[in-house]
């Protein structure tokens, strides 16, 4: 199950992506990483670096990225893009 809603969730970014492309609006797909929570077991990193992820593409310039995949967990030497 977790591959098909994941598979659908990077087809409507980038579908959404495309409808807004003549707006100033970006949609961008971001993970927080895994953040210590109580789903998590209190495993993971602080939530607050997990929400200075995700605030940090939200508020994204009118020359960013649209319809991209970012984690910076994974990927933290480059961009933090993920290509799809």
């Amino acid at each position: 199950m977790y591959l098909s809603s994941k598979a659908a969730l990077n087809m409507y970014t980038i579908n959404l992506a495309y409808e807004l492309r003549d707006t100033h609006f970006k949609v961008n797909a971001v993970s927080p990483g895994y953040t210590s929570t109580d789903f998590t077991g209190k495993n993971g990193g602080s939530v607050e670096v997990a929400a200075k992820r995700v605030i940090k593409y939200a508020l994204i310039g009118q020359d960013g990225p649209t319809g991209k995949f970012f984690c910076e967990e994974t990927n933290p030497a480059g961009t933090g893009e993920i290509p799809w």
